[in-house]
């Protein structure tokens, strides 16, 4: 049978696109193939290229099985005062701090005194849709509430009752469970219920439960705490914090250094703070984050082991305020953890060079494309 024209035009496109496409990828692989070296000198000589050639301005972190493997400060904490990034400079973690809240959530279950199953209004009277909303929907940004920033006035302080009050008032945006928006009111709720079952503040609970036992003693809810507190910049700019701290309770308030955030991971994983069945259960990836499927969000965690994660499995987070950028990654089976912390804010993707920086540990290629998720 003859093959007729157009197919053949057709295929011969396909052919070459997928040929220029693998070609691509071979060439814009990841830049550390040429680097020389024990693991620790390529990762010093892959971030100090980085550094100068994209102006990074902040703290690294990479360790393997628990110890620290590289680690250094680039750039200024205090740009206008000439004070370096040092390994102790404390930054804005912001949405980091979503695991702490989910933690404590899945301590108090492991306690008994509450399930992720429950709807939200066996703890908040008088909730309108309360008995649709589970704990689970508001760890997984599927509860539906709408956004509190668009609600008030957020230069000014909020308490978790006045903020509970407020959203009282507001109608669900979709029905809990049935989609994924990702939600800083969701887990300002999560504070409150964290503070209705434990009868204390749910930064004493932090504290007592999480900063204590994993020896955390450099990280803090207030920036007046912090003395050591790196300016917000973006592109090098100062930034304007407008934002009062208490609008982000629980869902990004915390400031840290990357080494207590080493602790911190150090401490999940070694089981001091949850049972490997409730890591387990923190660390399951539950809805899709994106039409893509590429991540799926856990409790605190976004969740990948597909092409993202060289297939491995893999537990991510990042967190942006004004001035600020912040990112974990854990190669949770091969004990692989990149701790980024930045007071330069911009268009750069912190996930994308936590993994680049994790693949030299891994031995594998971080391809061109992988800097678009």
């Amino acid at each position: 049978m003859k093959i007729k024209k157009p197919f053949k035009l057709i295929f011969g496109i396909s052919v070459c696109f997928v040929m220029i496409t693998i070609a691509a990828f071979n060439v814009y692989g990841n830049e550390e193939l040429g680097l020389q070296g024990n693991t620790r000198h390529r990762l010093a000589v892959f971030m100090d290229r980085k550094a100068l050639d994209s102006r990074f301005n902040g703290v690294i972190l990479v360790a393997k099985d628990g110890k620290t493997l590289f680690e250094k400060g680039y750039g200024f904490a205090n740009k206008e005062e000439y004070l370096p990034n040092q390994l102790d400079t404390q930054f804005r973690i912001a949405s980091l701090t979503k695991s702490f809240t989910a933690i404590s959530i899945l301590q108090l279950e492991s306690q008994g005194k509450l399930k992720t199953s429950d709807p939200i209004s066996k703890y908040i009277n008088h909730y309108p849709d309360g008995n649709k909303i589970t704990i689970h929907h508001l760890l997984t940004h599927s509860s539906g509430l709408a956004d509190h920033f668009k609600l008030t006035d957020t230069t000014k302080p909020i308490t978790l009752k006045s903020f509970i009050d407020l959203m009282k008032k507001q109608a669900l945006t979709f029905s809990p469970g049935t989609n994924y928006k990702y939600s800083n009111t969701g887990y300002m709720m999560l504070a409150y219920i964290i503070e209705k079952v434990s009868g204390i503040s749910y930064e004493h609970y932090f504290q007592k439960h999480i900063f204590q036992p994993a020896g955390m003693t450099h990280t803090f809810f207030r920036k007046a705490d912090a003395k050591l507190f790196a300016v917000g910049y973006r592109n090098m700019k100062k930034v304007a914090e407008a934002d009062d701290e208490s609008q982000l309770a629980g869902a990004g308030d915390l400031i840290s250094t990357a080494g207590d955030l080493l602790k911190y991971n150090n401490a999940l994983h070694n089981f001091e703070l949850l049972s490997p069945v409730a890591v387990k259960k923190m660390e399951t990836g539950y809805i899709d984050t994106s039409k893509w499927g590429v991540f799926k969000y856990g409790y605190g965690w976004k969740i990948a082991n597909n092409f993202i994660s060289f297939g491995k499995p893999m537990i991510e987070h990042n967190g942006s305020l004004p001035g600020f950028k912040s990112e974990i990654v854990d190669f949770v089976k091969d004990r692989v953890t990149v701790i980024i912390l930045s007071n330069n804010s911009s268009t750069w993707n912190s996930g994308a060079l936590a993994r680049e920086l994790a693949s030299l540990c891994l031995g594998t290629k971080f391809w061109f494309y992988q800097n678009y998720f």
